[in-house]
């Protein structure tokens, strides 16, 4: 009882530190972490095999009121934005999150003549997993998720095998765990397939020089697993295959995504006279950080990258990123609709939900298009609200001011002649680069003018 008890205060200390912000953790972390400690307070349900959760009127009004604070979880900030302030978004979806993982705590459970089919224990697991993975989608920490995932996994799947006992290869062979089996393999070869499209490519930026042991985690992890799916254990879990046939079909959507060629892209020049990276780009959550929010869909963030790093030296100044200071071209002719120019630039690894775009210009080049250019630096901008400009014309520097972890530059089409992460008709359109080695760029892809640009 006192262990449970711990749980349960470990629990509500954890939310309220997360809350406040003490800890800075990506989202689907602290999801976990909290669902861990909610789980703990219960009773262990390998001590009744047969009790489970009932459908109880109790149970059936606690599933609704987990179901009501899943919906804006799942939808993520958008559903939001314009009627909370950007910077108290991620605390609402904080909040309802805690709200799902613990809503189950509350549940009702009974003998039943069988073993039970869903446990206290599993059924919190289950929604923790479920939010966790919604909040990693919705946060664009996919490729993050991914990764500790497929690291953690195979070290989970050993210690119960090791404690509860498993089922030899040869028990496949029964309906039950053949068809368990079937799904496991299924999500783990849609995930493995998810980290094929430049998904990791990020990770330069996360942790520079870190990317082909991370890569080698995930490929490691996932071998592990896949063998580890052949000793089952005793007893069929149905959250456990549930979450893996949601992920599948998740999954398998952005991949989707990540293929198709965009619909009614808008056809600019480049706006760097050097090459760079595209570090977040593409139509799914696997390759762009941004496609989870409106306001910035279709955005691409450029890097310089030299020796597969994004900067020289320990990256603790500015001017150590290749990217920092480079002059930003005009991609068309056009219009100055937004210029803002006196934001500072913020030390490396800082980062602000005021003025999210930082200083920044905003171009409009006819027919309802305009282009956006974050995150420039302080001091740079060279031209004015209402000035005509004429493509390939210097108009700014890369910098680092606004909500920008390291120097780079942000790049939209939209439908709207000024910016701001707040205003709900914001829409964003693909963009296709003309004179360039690549035209639609994904995450990862280098891009640079094509030969004989002038």
């Amino acid at each position: 009882m006192s262990t449970r008890w711990l749980a349960g205060g470990l629990a509500v200390t954890w939310f309220v530190v997360t809350a406040l912000g003490v800890l800075d953790l990506p989202a689907f972390v602290v999801v976990v972490v909290l669902g861990v400690l909610v789980m703990l307070s219960v009773e262990s349900d390998a001590r009744h095999r047969h009790r489970g959760v009932a459908a109880t009127p109790r149970n059936l009004v606690l599933a609704a009121l987990t179901t009501v604070a899943f919906v804006p979880v799942a939808s993520g900030a958008d559903l939001l934005v314009g009627r909370v302030s950007f910077e108290f978004v991620p605390l609402v979806l904080s909040a309802l999150a805690s709200v799902c993982v613990a809503i189950p705590r509350l549940a009702e459970t009974r003998e039943f003549p069988t073993s039970a089919v869903v446990g206290h224990r599993e059924l919190i697991l289950g929604v923790t997993g479920l939010v966790a993975g919604a909040r990693a989608y919705q946060a664009g920490e996919t490729v993050i998720a991914m990764v500790v995932f497929a690291v953690v996994l195979p070290v989970v799947m050993v210690v119960r095998r090791v404690r509860a006992g498993a089922c030899p290869p040869g028990c496949l062979t029964r309906r039950p765990f053949g068809l368990q089996a079937a799904n496991l393999w299924l999500f783990l070869a849609v995930l493995a397939a998810a980290g094929l499209p430049g998904t990791f490519f990020v990770w330069r930026s996360y942790l520079p020089g870190a990317e082909p042991f991370v890569t080698a985690a995930f490929w490691v992890g996932l071998a592990v697993a896949v063998v580890l799916v052949a000793f089952p254990l005793q007893r069929i879990s149905l959250m456990s295959n549930l979450l893996a046939m949601v992920g599948s079909v998740v999954l398998v959507a952005q991949l989707v995504g990540t293929v198709t060629a965009p619909r009614d892209p808008v056809a600019i020049g480049l706006p760097l006279a050097v090459r760079w990276e595209a570090v977040s780009a593409g139509r799914s959550a696997l390759v762009n950080n941004h496609w989870t929010l409106a306001v910035q869909r279709d955005a691409i963030d450029f890097v310089g990258v030299v020796d597969d790093r994004t900067h020289r030296g320990d990256g603790s100044r500015l001017e150590d990123f290749a990217i920092f200071s480079q002059p930003v071209l005009a991609v068309s002719d056009g219009r100055i609709t937004e210029a803002v120019d006196g934001l500072p630039d913020l030390p490396v690894g800082g980062a602000t939900r005021h003025d999210m775009a930082g200083n920044h210009l905003v171009l409009d080049i006819g027919g309802g298009h305009y282009v956006l250019y974050g995150h420039l630096q302080q001091g740079s901008v060279r031209v004015r609200l209402g000035e005509q400009v004429r493509r390939g014309q210097v108009i700014g520097q890369v910098g680092d001011s606004g909500n920008s972890g390291e120097p780079h530059l942000h790049l939209q089409v939209q439908n709207r002649p000024s910016f701001d992460v707040e205003d709900r008709n914001i829409r964003t359109s693909p963009i296709l680069f003309v004179d360039a080695t690549v035209a639609d760029v994904r995450r990862g892809d280098s891009v640079a003018p094509a030969v004989g640009t002038p």
